[in-house]
């Protein structure tokens, strides 16, 4: 399981659904005489910590943003979603049919007042690969970004005319 969820919500996720057994009365004491109850726990608590076990453990989670490939006659479209990210925090490589999207943005706020000092500071990473369905011409490439939305056009590599062949 990838997309924009980190995997430190997940454990949050998992230590909220504990407390959440405890709220309505079921410790563990009493959640060994219901086994229903405690086989959903234990599920729950084992798929959470296989998705972290899987997910990769960087500093500030990369991220696999969510990402659309539509194809024409004359071109292959991408859109990606990027939230925050401006043009000058993505990186697009593309190479016959592979197109590759790498987005990095660090921000630092600070603000002062009187009595207190408040500082700070986030950090987001994006990372997708794609297979294109068709070959393209990576020299020809154009791409846009707008709130958060990244289009990608990528022409495609001219197909030459189909011939039948007859079988002997």
């Amino acid at each position: 399981m990838t997309g924009l969820v980190p995997k430190d919500d997940f454990k949050r996720l998992q230590s909220r659904m504990n407390r959440l057994m405890e709220e309505f009365g079921i410790s563990d004491a009493e959640a060994r005489y219901m086994p229903e109850i405690r086989k959903i726990q234990d599920k729950m608590n084992q798929l959470i910590d296989d998705f972290a076990a899987e997910a990769p453990a960087t500093a500030g989670d990369v991220m696999k943003p969510l990402a659309d490939v539509m194809e024409t006659d004359d071109e292959v479209v991408v859109t990606v979603d990027l939230p925050g990210m401006d043009k000058g925090d993505v990186e697009i490589s593309v190479a016959e049919d592979l197109l590759e999207i790498k987005a990095e943005r660090k921000t630092e706020t600070e603000e002062k007042g009187e009595e207190f000092y408040r500082k700070e500071r986030s950090f987001s990473r994006y990372e997708r690969s794609l297979k294109l369905p068709a070959e393209v011409k990576a020299e020809e490439a154009r791409a846009s970004l707008k709130d958060g939305v990244l289009t990608v056009h990528l022409p495609k590599v001219e197909v030459t005319t189909r011939k039948k062949v007859k079988i002997e």
